[in-house]
This record gives structure tokens, C-alpha cells and sequence, in this order.
């Protein structure tokens, strides 16, 4: 049920909710990207980790395009909505790390996709021979206020999940936090920061009940697909923490998921507006960071960079630790442009991480392993340019 002491009204609430529906069509351009997304951290014993579950419905303008592998028809920007039902091909993708492994392609298909604000869901459904389904939806809860119900029915496994917010705060309410439209290019993003999951999960582990914190996103990105790093970290008391770094260095142009021969060239980079925040559960106040960095750190042991994450403010907080990979994703989206002569490839890296040597200091509490317990996250390194 919405929370009494709700930071909005519900129809403040819904009005943003509503807006999950559309992709600003009116918005779009021929560089126009779409998402909608779920990060999922079930609760265990050390806190939320370190299994960690995504799923995503993806999208992108263009004659064709290819996602993951697997090419599509981009969106047509000239398509009709009837009744303010939006239809185009996207593509379903999925992973599940079990805290050792991940599961790549947990459920993984392109279908025409159906988006209706009057049913208030978007639906992606695949129907394979053998009366196979694979995909996901997305629906406004029938039964709970101000929630969201997904199904995903994948290759290897499933998921039928609630996830809803406190709505005491904004990072635990829907929020518009980027709407910027101009005759060049803009954004529009809905971001559900901290919601609470429930649900039933068919895992290549077993079938469980999870529950859990979960960030949830809806993304029309109508500009180039540009290189940026991203976290979103999770306390064992709710506690969240989150960087975005937008950069541009030497790996705009890099394909595929390598990295340079040494730390100099892959660290070469200028950030662009970098911005980050500390949220403490419960009604509180974000703490916004001015400065923000995360780098990555090659000839460390295992297959993957650790990164380096540094912020701090003019009022002399700070957050500093080490992400240290166990396990990652990866997705691109190529479009040929030029009539084909050039392919144009953005390169989507996830890394789902355990904080290690934290130190900090957010409205004069100490911010370390022994006050905040440890802390797990999602962190987006990516790279090229989606033209």
C-alpha cells in the first residue's frame, strides 16, 4: 500500500508511472535508443549479495540493427500509434549471477514489441517452434498500488516478480530525473532507485522465493550512445551509494570486450559532468557529490579490472573503495550507417562487484566496513559511440 507519510502525492506518483508506458516518441531521432531495465539484489546473509539478477527490453532507430548478436528491425520513426499503442522490434536479454557464476542469456530473444499506456505495459514475446514462449512484459500491478509486475520466461530459467517503492523519499519514488528536449537531440529518463522485489525465480540453480532492494529504469536516450562508467551499490541496511562518470578517451572506438596493454592507455580519459550521490535508508536526504571517479585498474589477479572509486563534496564528504569484479555481462548494439560502409558499435559491460577497502565520511558518520557492513554493486563500463 503507498506510504502515508508518502514524499509526493499518489497522483504525483502516477503521473510519473504513467510515463514508463511511452518512449517519448515525439522525441525521438535517428540516434534514438530505448530501455527498460531491472537490477535486482536479493536479501542474504552478508546484505543484498552477491547473486544479482537483470533483465531488459532494448531498442534502438535504424533500418536494421543488431543487439547482442541478433539483428532486428530498428525503429521506424515515422510508424503509426494507434490508440496509443506503440509496436516495434526490441530485443530481451537477461542474466543471473549466482554469486560465482553468471548465467548469460538467461532468457535472450527478439520480437515485435507491444507498448500501450491505455493497458499500461510493454510486452516482448517471442513464439518459438514446439509452442515455446520466451520473453518478458512489464504491467502495472493489478492488485498493489504504485508497483510493477514483470514476467520473464527465458532459456534457462524464469521470473514472475513485484517490485514496488517505499515512496517516502525520492530515490524510493518514481522520478523523471532527466527530461531535456531540444532540435539536436535530448533524454528522458524514469528512475525507480530503491524498490522493494517479491517473487517466485526459476533459477539454473533451483527454483526459489527471493526478495530483495531493485533499481529500475526506462531509458529514451535520443542522442549517440556515448561511453560512460555507472554504480549502483546497495548496504546491508538499504544504504545506497551511486557514480556516473560519462567520459571520453582512447576506447571510443574500441570494439569488443579487450582492454589496452597498459593502465596509462585505458585510464586515458576526461570526464564529462561527473555527478554522484549517498542515500540512507528510510526519509532522508541524498548527499550529492561534486566529484566523482571511478577507474579501472588492469594487471590485477583475475579476468576482469578492478576499478577505483573516489567522491567528495565542497562540504568534505567522501566515499572511497575499491569495485572488485566477480562477475561479468556484456551486450553491444551495432547500426550500419553509410549505407552499410560503416557499422557504428557501442560495447555495454557489466560488472557486478564486491566493495572492498571502504573509507569515508557522509554527514560526519565514518562510512567502513565495520559501520556499514559489505556493500555489493552494479558497475556499467562502456565504450564506442552509437552514431
Amino acid at each position: 500500500m503507498p506510504n502515508p507519510n508518502s514524499y509526493k502525492t499518489v497522483a504525483d506518483h502516477q503521473r510519473v508511472v504513467d510515463l514508463i508506458w511511452s518512449q517519448m516518441p515525439h522525441m525521438q531521432k535517428r540516434t534514438s535508443s530505448s530501455w527498460w531495465f531491472f537490477i535486482l539484489f536479493p536479501r542474504e546473509t552478508e546484505g543484498y549479495g552477491p547473486r544479482q539478477l537483470m533483465f531488459a527490453i532494448a531498442t534502438r532507430a535504424g533500418q536494421q540493427i543488431r543487439i547482442h548478436g541478433d539483428w532486428l528491425p530498428g525503429l521506424d520513426l515515422n510508424r503509426s500509434l494507434d490508440n496509443g499503442v506503440d509496436r516495434f522490434s526490441a530485443m530481451v536479454n537477461g542474466w543471473y549471477c549466482d554469486g560465482r557464476q553468471v548465467h548469460e542469456d538467461f532468457v535472450k530473444g527478439t520480437a515485435v514489441s507491444t507498448l500501450s499506456t491505455a493497458a499500461k505495459a510493454i510486452r516482448c514475446w517471442s513464439h518459438r517452434p514446439g509452442d515455446t514462449t520466451i520473453g518478458m512484459e512489464i504491467c502495472e500491478s493489478a492488485t498493489q498500488p504504485l508497483a510493477l509486475e514483470t514476467r520473464v520466461v527465458g532459456q534457462k530459467g524464469a521470473a514472475h516478480f513485484t517490485a514496488w517503492g517505499d515512496l517516502d523519499c525520492l530515490h524510493s519514488s518514481p522520478e523523471v530525473s532527466i527530461d531535456v528536449d531540444t532540435a539536436v537531440g535530448g533524454v528522458h529518463f524514469i528512475a525507480w532507485r530503491r524498490m522493494n522485489f517479491h517473487g517466485e525465480f526459476d533459477l539454473p540453480t533451483g527454483r526459489e522465493t527471493l526478495s530483495g532492494i531493485g533499481y529500475f529504469q526506462r531509458v529514451c536516450l535520443n542522442v549517440p550512445t556515448f561511453p560512460w562508467k555507472w554504480i549502483w551499490a546497495v548496504f546491508p541496511d538499504g544504504s545506497l551509494f551511486s557514480a556516473y562518470v560519462p567520459y571520453v578517451g582512447l576506447n571510443l572506438l574500441r570494439r569488443g570486450y579487450h582492454f589496452f596493454a597498459d593502465n596509462r592507455k585505458e585510464q586515458t580519459a576526461v570526464s564529462l559532468f561527473p555527478a554522484a550521490f549517498w542515500d540512507w535508508p528510510g526519509p532522508s536526504e541524498q548527499i550529492r557529490f561534486n566529484q566523482a571517479r571511478v577507474t579501472p585498474i588492469l594487471g590485477q589477479k583475475g579476468e576482469h579490472p578492478r576499478f577505483d572509486v573516489q567522491v567528495g563534496n565542497k562540504q568534505g564528504d567522501y566515499v572511497s573503495f575499491q569495485a572488485v569484479p566477480y562477475g561479468h555481462a556484456n551486450l553491444d548494439i551495432d547500426r550500419p550507417t553509410l549505407g552499410g560502409w560503416l557499422r557504428m558499435h557501442w560495447n555495454y559491460n557489466e560488472f557486478m562487484f564486491r566493495m572492498e577497502g571502504l573509507n569515508g565520511r557522509v554527514n560526519g558518520r565514518p562510512i567502513t566496513f565495520a559501520t556499514m557492513g559489505q556493500g555489493f554493486g552494479s558497475l556499467e563500463y562502456t565504450w564506442g559511440l552509437g552514431l
